[in-house]
């Protein structure tokens, strides 16, 4: 027999009583040992501890270690149960930064509009009574609700009760009020006051406000996703001083981050800012502590500053470049759909030779836009000829529709009157050549197609010449002046694709971005039609109207719809990225984006 069996035997004799045999009289120790109720099973821990003296010196050693091996096996056993049932889930943490072209000039709901660089910085710093989800469309943020009369002219908000300011004073209707009347008063001169046209808004108490609006108006529920700005600190800058106000480089919203800090260099430019999460965000805080972003002058700047790991992510760069990135395994590029266009706009004011339209005609027929969509974007886009883009209501393929047909353009060109001399590339007429400037914004897939462009137009006998400008220019010279032949540049719908701004006669002006100056009583009616409905009907019939009258018309030339292309750092997680409507929208979701982890026990799990 074995010692083990021997000490169990021991063991199970100890503790059993005998019947119908007579007692040995027992030790006062065995007394209290063998003092067990008859209806116990098991003995008592005072009766336990008095076994050890029944046990020889090596059973008690092999009696501790099979104590041990059980205590372990159970210890054993509830780790491995534990790990069965851990996850992770996220916490607060890490920084994260990121490159972006061009430098900031307005902090502002009001201005940000015109600028990427602006409107990326103030989606993350203010925040509007409704916002855009990748999944639901329009939803609540500042407001907890809001309901819509039936007649479509009426819509109230009700406010959430802990909504602050980063200052910590709280957000009030009064607010939302201040923010509108900005925009509509001409001495702000805000880009927003075309959408805000007519329309009546009152505070009714602390969190409701009210919106009256002459006629219905489709998309207005989407102009209100503009970020509201604080009255208390507003209130005392004059409207003619609005932008040169301090507040603009350091403001103080209500969104999930808040601005903490900005670098300049030695000449004074803008070189970092520095944004922390915003730990009383009414929608539940970030989790990623802080965001960085360092501005650039360029693409290709940017592309290399993510290539040699001076930022973790790129708010755009060229589809090409990004391919070039691929290979790091540190890195994630998405490629959301983005309702956007490139176009040529021809200001016909600007220039005799655009004014002619024999020589659009031409200049459109000899382009060959499949080749642009995959030299210039790699196929990562869709060839267009009209404004009313693929997904949107009243869309018609033949719409514009115009063949690459390089001889019918020369053709046109040559009825027209417009002959090449003898030996030479230069069309002329009489003895004006055809030569025009088309400006460029300066970014890599605009330069590359320019380039592109002027080839193809160069067989044609057309004269181009390429001007080149940066976004700062873009705004301050280019657009507010007019001061271009043909520009080459995109245009961004909104969550609504509204085309008011772009083509809308009472947009021809700066800042309007009717950058093609067309003005056309009919499309004016079919634009304004389509706004005072919601009947998808009737949307779709105005804007097949709209498109029509401009492909008559040819105020400008349509190329592609192009993708997206945002590359970011691996590390951060759940960035939902289906679609957006901008490319701020990125940050749509950015309060579930996490760097940090940490390990709970859930007992619904099991692995």
């Amino acid at each position: 027999m074995s010692r083990f069996s021997r000490i169990v035997g021991s063991i199970r004799a100890f503790f059993s009583r005998a019947r119908g045999v007579a007692k040995t009289p027992l030790h006062l120790a065995q007394r209290q040992i063998l003092s067990v109720r008859g209806t116990r099973a098991v003995p008592t821990l005072a009766q336990w501890r008095q076994l050890p003296r029944f046990l020889t010196s090596s059973e008690r050693r092999l009696f501790r270690i099979a104590v041990v091996g059980i205590v372990f096996a159970l210890a054993l056993l509830g780790y491995r149960l534990l790990l069965s049932h851990q996850t992770r889930i996220p916490t607060v943490g890490g920084n994260y930064t990121e490159g972006l072209v061009g430098t900031p000039q307005y902090l502002n709901p009001l201005y940000a509009v015109t600028s990427d660089t602006d409107t990326d910085l103030t989606r993350l710093l203010f925040s509007g009574l409704v916002r855009w989800d990748s999944t639901n469309g329009i939803v609540p943020d500042i407001a907890s609700g809001y309901t819509v009369s039936d007649d479509q002219k009426t819509y109230t908000f009700t406010l959430r009760d802990n909504a602050m300011w980063h200052d910590g004073e709280p957000l009030t209707a009064e607010d939302a009020v201040f923010t509108i009347h900005a925009i509509q008063n001409p001495d702000y001169r805000s880009p927003l006051a075309v959408s805000f046209g007519g329309v009546g808004v009152e505070a009714i108490d602390d969190h409701t406000v009210v919106f009256t609006l002459a006629e219905p108006f489709a998309p207005f529920l989407s102009t209100l996703t503009v970020g509201i700005i604080p009255a208390h600190l507003w209130d005392d800058v004059p409207p003619q001083s609005a932008p040169l106000a301090l507040i603009n480089r350091q403001p103080v919203g209500s969104g999930p981050y808040m601005f903490k800090k900005f670098t300049k260099d030695q000449r004074g430019t803008l070189r970092t800012m520095t944004l922390e999460r915003n730990k009383d965000f009414y929608r539940g805080a970030p989790y990623i502590n802080t965001l960085t972003f360092n501005f650039y002058n360029s693409t290709t700047e940017l592309t290399d500053a993510v290539r040699n790991k001076n930022v973790e992510g790129a708010g755009f760069i060229p589809l090409e470049a990004a391919r070039s990135l691929s290979s790091d395994r540190g890195l994630h590029i998405l490629s959301p759909s983005l309702p956007q266009f490139t176009a040529v706009f021809f200001n016909q004011s600007h220039s005799s030779i655009v004014a002619d339209y024999r020589i659009r005609t031409a200049l459109n027929q000899s382009i060959d836009r499949n080749a642009i969509v995959t030299e210039t974007l790699g196929g990562q886009g869709a060839a267009i000829t009209s404004p009313i883009l693929p997904n949107m209501t009243g869309y018609d393929v033949a719409a514009g529709a115009v063949a690459f047909d390089v001889s019918a353009a020369s053709a046109t060109l040559d009825a027209a009157g417009w002959t090449l001399p003898e030996g030479g590339a230069i069309r002329a007429k009489n003895t004006t050549a055809l030569s025009f400037t088309l400006t460029v914004v300066d970014i890599a897939p605009l330069r590359s197609l320019s380039e592109l462009l002027k080839a193809q137009w160069a067989a044609i006998g057309a004269d181009v010449t390429l001007a080149y400008v940066d976004t700062n220019t873009l705004q301050n010279d280019t657009l507010k002046n007019r001061s271009y032949d043909a520009l080459l540049t995109g245009e961004l719908y909104g969550i609504d694709p509204d085309p008011y701004p772009f083509w809308h006669s009472s947009q021809v002006s700066f800042p309007g971005l009717n950058l093609a100056e067309f003005s056309n009583r009919k499309a004016d009616d079919a634009i304004e039609k389509a706004r005072t409905t919601t009947d998808i009907t009737v949307r779709g019939e105005s804007y097949h109207t709209l498109a029509s009258l401009i492909a008559d018309d040819l105020p400008a030339i349509f190329l592609y719809e192009p993708t997206y292309t945002y590359v970011t750092t691996a590390k951060i997680k759940n960035i939902v990225l289906p679609s957006i409507t901008a490319p701020a929208d990125r940050f749509a979701n950015i309060t579930d984006w996490y760097i940090k982890t940490r390990k709970v026990f859930d007992a619904t799990v099991q692995k």
